[in-house]
């Protein structure tokens, strides 16, 4: 989770944006649509049409299944069917004379995040491990960025293997990994000048050597329009109105739920101090202690919003529109105050001899039709140059859609919350983690 380039923070200005918070409401169909509501959205459910499948549903049989059949022809897969048309083949990749044994990469990721058919395979890995010769195992392992690392950290900060030679974590993580030194470098690669803008370059590690971004996303606020009795255009109505009260989630990650009540508080978050830190923890202790929040959750929110425990939370971007194929009533909501923007980043842990096969991965998964692929999946912001062209061919929808490809009117609306100095930063945590176990999360 993850940030915008300096320069789009600074277009901002100094004030936080106020505008009308727009009700984005997203028909459960295979092409999705992004819509302004209408004045009373918030008991409308989207047209019953055949839901648009991803992982544990029914797949994108016709429009998925025939890219990632391109994506494995183009790959010299002997087994991809023929095809009746002339296409460009990409040359396949070679690194060293090494066996596939002693290429093979083992990726620690977060669950849900790339494409996978109906028999539970993952066609673009698939199609990259054909291309490339490169065996990957993919371990879906990470459900929160501190968890992970302390249970890898000993062997990460004496630089010895971790059993991933690629993990996917958080920019604020991805950043203090980078800089204690138990990061290194495979790049800059191909996919270093297919960044889009947003989030290319960050000053953490300017040239891309050892980063690229994964998946981005927005934190917003989602709820449920049958549990409501109208419609929440704010993070101040979310923390305020009596009708939400112990009903409503925040989020155990530190950045959003901070950040979001920020926001609420009309901070400019990028240039948010530790006083402002403090005093937004401290407003989450005081809403934690009267009752406000029905707890702090990790990816189970969804959970609390199927079971209604929860009617409205925290949110972020991609679940949501994931989550509507099965609920078609589940709003995802720009708040008036803003949205807090994040990515996801490939890295290399300190330990992994593979660092040469990390980086033609990453410039596998930067080409636009794979990205295309990926993000019509995993329905996060693309951090893809050229993906949204190629998703025309996939989903003209989703290429419009825009929480995938966000354009000004989002990313304008969109901010992050800085990283304090010194050991600042480990004392709000700290503080933020007490708050979380008060709530009963850990």
């Amino acid at each position: 989770m993850g940030a915008a380039s300096a320069g789009a923070e600074a277009s901002r200005g100094t004030e936080p944006l106020r505008r009308s918070p727009l009700n984005i409401a997203l028909d459960a169909r295979p092409r999705k649509t992004v819509r302004v509501s209408t004045p009373f959205p918030w008991r409308t459910a989207g047209p019953s049409v055949p839901p648009a499948p991803r992982v544990r549903r029914v797949g994108r049989r016709a429009v998925l299944g025939a890219a990632a059949a391109a994506l494995a022809a183009c790959s010299g897969d002997p087994e991809a069917p023929p095809s009746s048309t002339t296409t460009t083949t990409t040359p396949a990749p070679t690194f060293s004379t090494a066996t596939g044994e002693q290429r093979a990469l083992t990726w620690a990721t977060w669950p849900d995040y790339i494409d996978v058919d109906e028999e539970g395979g993952r066609p673009t890995l698939a199609a990259f491990t054909a291309q490339s010769g490169v065996p990957v195992t993919y371990e879906e392992v990470i459900e929160d960025n501190d968890e992970y690392v302390d249970s890898v950290r000993a062997d990460l900060e004496a630089g010895e293997p971790i059993g991933a030679d690629i993990v996917t974590l958080t920019t604020w993580m991805a950043a203090r990994l980078v800089q204690d030194g138990h990061m290194q470098p495979f790049g800059p690669g191909e996919s270093a000048d297919r960044i889009i803008p947003a989030l290319a370059a960050p000053a953490w590690d300017p040239e891309q050597a050892y980063s690229v971004p994964w998946q981005a996303g927005l934190t917003g606020i989602a709820y449920d329009a049958r549990e409501v009795d109208r419609a929440i255009g704010s993070v101040t109505e979310l923390f305020t109105r009596e009708d939400l009260r112990g009903r409503v989630g925040v989020l155990k990650d530190y950045s959003d739920t901070v950040g979001m009540a920020l926001l609420a508080s009309g901070v400019n978050l990028p240039a948010a101090t530790e006083t402002d830190v403090a005093d937004g923890i401290a407003r989450l202790a005081e809403l934690q202690e009267q009752g406000t929040f029905a707890g702090f959750y990790g990816n189970e929110y969804l959970d609390a919003l199927e079971d209604g425990s929860v009617v409205a939370s925290l949110a972020w971007s991609g679940d949501i529109l994931q989550a509507q194929v099965d609920n078609p009533y589940l709003k995802f909501v720009v708040p008036e105050e803003g949205l807090v923007i994040w990515a996801d980043n490939l890295l290399v842990p300190a330990g992994s001899v593979q660092s040469e096969a990390a980086r033609l991965l990453a410039d596998y998964f930067y080409r636009p039709d794979v990205a295309a692929t990926v993000a019509a999946w995993v329905n996060y912001i693309c951090p893809v140059v050229g993906a949204q062209e190629a998703m025309e061919s996939l989903d003209p929808d989703l290429a419009a859609n825009s929480l995938i490809f966000p354009d000004r009117t989002v990313l304008d609306r969109s901010f992050q919350l800085p990283t304090l100095e010194g050991d600042a930063e480990d004392t709000q945590r700290a503080a933020f983690a007490d708050v979380v176990a008060a709530g009963g999360g850990s």
